[in-house]
């Protein structure tokens, strides 16, 4: 295992970084890595992964496969997550031998909506009204206090707007929370905002942090369709947000790259939805829009090299390919100003993210 004594870890044979998952982010993270002279081992249960054909070394094992782990981590100077779902028991025997970042304590709070959103509160930030929902008496108690209307999501493993139904009142309640696997949950006040933004910081093992531009996110049926950024926005929000992004990465005592997706109210305020501390979805656009784009950055803060924060050149949209949508690159191959980054997942699934492509617009 390494400390700050070993840092920073430069690009040399013996330095290898390990990477969990082996999904689109986990092929860019490699292929940074790659780019700055690093080799990368890849840990990831058998299927479709796209990051499998771009890093230096495969495992394939399951999460609680904890032999494969071991053996993993032995061959591993750091490691570092695609997404927030690793079992923390799985996180934990990987940081006990060698540097896992984030550590698994951020994991545990990113993959519990009741943690996070409690942490964002000691952190400064608003949230929406929430009640957790343990069993049917408090669903029915929170419904009518929140009028019953609002959004019934999983207290963990939920994404891409899986693991959530919203309630009405014509709902059947129990049916709802049957759907979800009668599991603890959180009802949420269903919102009426102007748009999301997110916000990324990043902290290097040195010490030094940065940020990037604010993006802003539209989505389609819960899944990000497209970011525009950099976003407009009142200089002294932005100054606000990023004071209590730093406090909620010193609660964490946090190392890497923080994405916080965020509502803007009708009214302005802003209220935190939840997080994600690793590489993220709106963030894409700086691969072509940065110098160094999220995936670089993520390198050089596990790696303990100095960082600060990332200017872009212009304005840039991001335009997730959806599915079947990826049939139907054409147009966008044709023009010279669309940057194309394709997945290159074997099986076309309906919602599932296949690519995305960027443009500068202005």
């Amino acid at each position: 295992m390494i400390n700050n004594t070993d840092l920073p870890i430069l690009p040399v044979d013996e330095n290898i970084i390990g990477i969990l998952g082996g999904g689109q982010l986990g092929k860019m993270i490699a292929l940074s890595a790659k780019r700055a002279g690093y080799k990368t081992h890849l840990y990831c249960p058998k299927g479709d992964n796209p990051a499998e054909t771009v890093v230096s070394k495969v495992t394939n094992g399951e999460w609680n496969d904890f032999e494969k782990l071991v053996e993993f981590s032995n061959n591993v100077v750091c490691a570092t997550s695609e997404f927030e779902n690793i079992p923390s028991k799985s996180l934990e025997l990987l940081a006990n031998k060698t540097k896992v970042i984030p550590s698994s304590i951020v994991f545990r709070c990113a993959q519990i909506r009741s943690k996070e959103k409690e942490m964002a509160v000691k952190s400064g930030f608003k949230t929406p009204k929430w009640y957790l929902i343990k069993n049917s008496d408090d669903l029915i108690t929170a419904s009518k206090s929140l009028g019953n209307k609002g959004v019934l999501k999983t207290n963990s493993l939920g994404y891409d707007g899986k693991g959530q139904v919203r309630i009405s009142k014509t709902s059947n309640l129990f049916e709802l929370w049957e759907s979800l696997g009668s599991v603890e949950c959180v009802l949420e006040e269903e919102l009426e905002f102007k748009r999301e933004i997110s916000i990324m910081y990043f902290k290097s093992f040195d010490n030094s942090d940065g940020f990037f531009p604010i993006s802003e996110n539209s989505h389609k049926h819960g899944i990000l369709n497209r970011t525009i950024a950099p976003a407009t926005i009142d200089n002294i929000i932005e100054k606000d947000l990023r004071l209590k992004t730093k406090e909620l990465s010193h609660n964490l005592n946090f190392y890497g790259v923080l994405a916080i997706e965020l509502f803007e109210l009708l009214d302005g305020s802003i209220l935190f939805n939840e997080i994600a501390p690793r590489p993220h979805n709106s963030f894409h656009w700086t691969m072509d829009g940065c110098d160094n784009s999220q995936f670089d950055i993520l390198i050089r803060t596990i790696c303990g090299l100095p960082v600060k924060d990332v200017e872009c050149s212009g304005k840039w949209e991001m335009t997730n390919l959806i599915g079947e949508e990826v049939k139907n690159i054409g147009e966008i191959i044709n023009n010279q100003d669309y940057i194309l980054h394709l997945y290159n997942k074997k099986q076309i699934k309906p919602d599932r993210k296949m690519g995305h492509y960027n443009k500068r617009i202005t």
